[in-house]
């Protein structure tokens, strides 16, 4: 019953919930007696909960959605689901090839902020994660977790559209603090560039998180000696519009990191390559829903290729 009051709970806020700002109106006696208070009273209330204009520079739907709403203040959030192999829908674990530390139960969670709008282009988001492990296998844990602050600001260069952002994490996840890691501070940019009318459009997803520990690696432990003091993330895509709401897209996770286990700050070890093909969809202009396979090209097969969605969407 948790795990069915859950998922609607979660769909169901993702799909209904959004307020509109009314308008104040005033008798027209009082519009010729006195202009200069009804000009006030307006904007007062327009400065409360000002409507940015919508950032004419970005039309990628899924740039839009992640830029969050126009409105002064709102809140942010994503949901995902983390599912398991196809070849094993009963496992409570995702595929994990590098046998690296990580959250790899399936789960059904995301994130929920407050964010404040600077301007049409630039926000600052204030929020935590939230999380349900193992979902339909039978909920093992709820959490709250990995609270953050973040910046983020659009931008275009002739026909390249970009969304670039920084955040601050305090860990809380109980399999990193285990590691010892407590914090970490990141910079990720998504870029896009559709190729004039035909629909297609290519792009690159990219991030650089660094992690900070209270206590050095355990020399005894092999997973601890291969966790990143950083890592670094590409995440190169092909896409085709059918509508401006509607796309297909293909894209692969090139991912490296720096080991703890080593002295020399410039060595990167790769992670295995994955592969995502989705579908995504705006459902409005700050409601993206984007389910997608999840493989690996190297080990193609059902026990390592899962089912996961994420959409991201703003309230207010």
């Amino acid at each position: 019953m948790n795990k069915v009051v859950l998922v609607s709970a979660l769909l169901g806020l993702s799909f209904n919930a959004f307020a509109q700002t009314s308008k104040l109106s005033l008798p027209a006696s009082s519009t010729e007696a006195a202009p200069t208070t009804q000009s006030s009273v307006l904007k007062q209330e327009n400065v409360i909960n000002k409507k940015f204009q919508e950032d004419k520079d970005i039309t990628d739907a899924r740039l839009k959605a992640e830029s969050g709403s126009l409105s002064r203040y709102s809140l942010k959030a994503s949901l995902s689901y983390s599912g398991p192999p196809v070849g094993d829908m009963s496992n409570p674990n995702q595929p994990n090839p590098d046998g690296s530390i990580c959250a790899c139960e399936t789960s059904l969670g995301g994130s929920l902020g407050l964010r404040y709008r600077f301007d049409s282009k630039t926000a600052m988001s204030l929020g935590t994660g939230v999380n349900a492990l193992t979902p339909f296998q039978g909920v093992k844990r709820y959490d709250v977790r990995n609270p953050y602050l973040g910046v983020d600001r659009n931008s275009r260069v002739g026909d390249i559209q970009m969304r670039n952002g920084v955040k601050g994490v305090y860990v809380t996840n109980q399999t990193y603090r285990d590691i010892g890691e407590y914090a970490s501070f990141g910079y990720d940019t998504s870029v896009i560039y559709n190729f004039g009318t035909s629909g297609f459009a290519a792009g690159v997803d990219a991030s650089f998180d660094y992690y900070f520990f209270d206590r050095g690696a355990d020399v005894k432990s092999k997973k601890e000696m291969t966790t990143g003091r950083y890592s670094l993330g590409f995440f190169p895509q092909v896409k085709y519009n059918f509508t401006d709401k509607f796309n297909m897209y293909s894209s692969l996770a090139v991912n490296f990191n720096n080991p703890r286990g080593t002295e020399d700050a410039l060595v990167l070890w790769n992670r295995t390559l994955s592969s995502r093909l989705g579908l995504g969809y705006a459902i409005r202009r700050d409601i993206y829903f984007a389910p997608f396979l999840n493989f690996y090209p190297k080990t193609l097969t059902a026990d390592s290729t899962t089912v996961n969605f994420a959409t991201t969407f703003s309230i207010l």
